[in-house]
């Protein structure tokens, strides 16, 4: 009777063993598994959503003002060997894999970025700020140009709620989007979040500008980019917006695989040819 029980303890033992190998075989080949572009897998979205919170305390402890300006590095060294693998494999994807047929911009920081103050509004009564935002020195001029005239008309003005952002920030942003917004799925985020190096967000001359107006519609979830578009401010921008050197990157039906963003416009240099963003 001894040795039965002897015995049976064994094979429990194995086979509790053989369940934990089991186990960790799977999850080791689902977490080194090049990403399912439709959906990560579950280990995979386990780790981004673990990269997320550890990225976002690291935002949250700089200075208000260096926050878009991020050091991508610096989110990296806070990351185990396991999360950078994951990031540096997603962040690696051709974005064209993912249905973007833009241009790559830029990694490079301008040199000549001008500090916006940030700008405060409210939102369903609560007292909201678009944080320091940063601008290359030609766009903002104009940018100051146009909205001064845009009040004279309207007697309304547009924010800029999002200028220029370091590769860092832009990392950060695509994977918080999306774990947030876009379920795990490459394919949908790549829609409104370019890649780093790939945002017009990050070109050290056409800039790209996100407006927000006075009443905090800016088009983002959980708002649609139709609630931006019914704006007179919108419908100012597309009569005049060209006149100041910006132009809308992301119409409806363009060529880029980018969701209609009539938030998101571009400044583009004087005769520097074709626009930035070729759009239908």
């Amino acid at each position: 009777m001894l040795a039965f029980i002897r015995t049976k303890g064994r094979y429990t033992i194995l086979a509790i063993l053989g369940l934990v190998l089991a186990v960790l075989i799977v999850s080791g080949y689902a977490l080194f598994a090049s990403p399912n572009y439709s959906r990560l897998n579950f280990m995979q979205r386990f780790v981004v959503r673990e990269v997320m919170g550890k990225w976002a305390k690291q935002v949250q402890a700089l200075p208000e003002e260096k926050r878009v300006l991020v050091d991508y590095d610096h989110l990296l060294a806070g990351l185990n060997f396991i999360e950078k693998n994951l990031v540096q494999q997603i962040l690696a994807i051709n974005p064209k894999e993912l249905g973007f047929q833009g241009p790559f911009h830029s990694l490079e920081k301008p040199v000549n970025l001008v500090k916006i103050a940030p700008w405060t509004y409210k939102r369903d009564g609560q007292q909201k700020s678009t944080g320091s935002q940063y601008c290359p020195a030609a766009a903002y001029n104009d940018y100051l140009k146009m909205m001064a005239q845009m009040r004279r008309d309207l007697g309304r003005e547009l924010c800029i709620e999002s200028g220029y952002r370091s590769p860092g920030f832009q990392a950060f942003n695509f994977l918080r989007y999306l774990v947030m917004n876009h379920d795990f799925s490459l394919m949908r985020a790549a829609r409104l979040n370019a890649l780093p190096g790939y945002s017009e967000h990050q070109d050290p001359v056409n800039n790209a500008l996100d407006f927000i107006n006075a009443e905090g519609i800016n088009g983002d979830c959980p708002q649609t980019p139709e609630d931006f578009e019914r704006l007179p401010e919108y419908q100012w921008l597309l009569k005049h917006a060209h006149k100041f050197n910006f132009h809308l990157s992301y119409p409806r039906d363009n060529q880029l695989g980018i969701s209609f963003e009539p938030w998101h416009w571009h400044w583009q240099q004087p005769g520097s040819g074709n626009l930035a963003t070729d759009t239908k």
